[in-house]
């Protein structure tokens, strides 16, 4: 019986397919040192570290519109999304630390440090600004006040 090049065809892309995923499939390799540096990992859904947050001018700038956003709701009553509400002005400084998360675009997590002219110096605050690029748009989440 004679097979058929078809199904040759489909055997060999199945065979080349688990042939892909079995490399993902086993564990990355242990490190004998705690201190050497981690390969770094990618969890589907999962937030990832931003590195050098202070020269990355995306970074900044979400973190400038974070705050400029803020000051806009102050002034027309009301932080939205039941934060509570920072009531003072803030002036922009620079973010510190930045994770990023792809959700229905990109979700940024953000400790921006702003001045408080009420506390008479810099304060970190946690901000998460989702960006959907397809749409040209960014939302201002959540803008709290630091615990860390």
């Amino acid at each position: 019986m004679a097979t058929s090049p078809l199904l040759l065809l489909l055997l060999l892309l199945v065979a080349a397919a688990a042939a892909a995923t079995g490399d993902e499939a086993s564990p990355p390799p242990s490190s004998s040192s705690s201190n050497a540096a981690a390969p770094a990992v990618s969890v589907v859904g999962g937030r990832t570290e931003i590195r050098d947050v202070g020269g990355n001018k995306e970074v900044q700038s979400l973190g400038r519109f974070a705050v400029a956003e803020h000051n806009r709701r102050l002034r027309h009553g009301g932080s939205g999304a039941g934060d509570p509400v920072v009531p003072v002005k803030l002036a922009f400084s620079r973010v510190v630390a930045a994770q990023k998360q792809v959700v229905s675009g990109v979700a940024y997590y953000l400790k921006v440090v702003a001045r408080d002219p009420r506390a008479g110096g810099d304060r970190a605050f946690d901000a998460v600004v989702v960006v959907k690029a397809w749409l040209k748009s960014k939302e201002l989440v959540s803008f709290t006040p630091s615990l860390k």
